[in-house]
């Protein structure tokens, strides 16, 4: 069930995720936090300072040594989610520990389901890619079907080790939040809103209009 939420830019559209988590969000609350270029955590979390979670996990990862240059996890200690979480005594969960690829994923998949049986309300913050992958979960892969809350799985593309919470671990979740800036992501979200596609494998973002999950899309784009 997809809310859609037309601003003018990233950054208005950032500031508009604050607003929707600041009354969605609290000490009560599972926060999944995504990477990739349409998230301003700064913007969003850290310089407003109000909204106050009981945990914070990452949504998916690009395998590697912990903080590699190209991970998430990096991206959110960069924009200071690191030093607010821990200014605010939140937990903070992440996947890469310096164990191999496979142990990683089954280290985070006993992560996730604590935390879910913690956490009564989930709220996530995703993005969609231009093939309409969200989170780590890409075309065809197996974390679009897999039974378990999280994936370990070789995908095409520049950063081919991805975990990753499965299609299965973003039904837990009571919201999303989702954001989607710039011309080369029209033409995903006029396939993601399309009511004649329903391909959840080729397809996996379509996962957020079919589900009764409430979500917000917020997009610069009309279509």
């Amino acid at each position: 069930m997809i809310d859609l939420i037309r601003v003018k830019n990233k950054e208005e559209g950032n500031k508009k995720a604050h607003d929707i988590l600041k009354k969605l969000v609290d000490r009560q609350t599972l926060l999944a936090l995504s990477g990739g270029s349409s998230v301003d955590y700064r913007a969003m979390l850290v310089d407003p300072d109000d909204v106050v979670p009981g945990a914070i996990c990452v949504v998916d990862e690009r395998y590697g040594a912990p903080f590699h240059k190209d991970s998430n996890e990096l991206l959110l200690k960069n924009a200071g989610v690191k030093e607010f979480a821990d200014k605010h005594c939140v937990e903070s969960v992440k996947i890469l520990t310096g164990q191999d690829f496979l142990e990683s994923g089954k280290i985070y998949e006993k992560a996730v389901r604590n935390l879910l049986s913690r956490f009564a309300k989930r709220v996530g913050v995703m993005g969609v890619g231009e093939d309409l992958h969200t989170a780590g979960i890409f075309p065809f892969s197996a974390a679009a079907k897999s039974p378990d809350y999280v994936a370990s799985e070789v995908v095409d593309g520049r950063f081919p080790k991805r975990i990753t919470l499965t299609l299965k671990a973003l039904g837990e979740f009571q919201t999303f939040i989702i954001l989607m800036f710039g011309a080369a992501k029209r033409e995903a979200l006029r396939i993601m809103l399309d009511e004649k596609e329903n391909d959840m494998q080729k397809y996996p973002a379509i996962f957020f209009r079919k589900s009764k999950i409430r979500s917000y899309l917020i997009t610069d784009q009309n279509i």
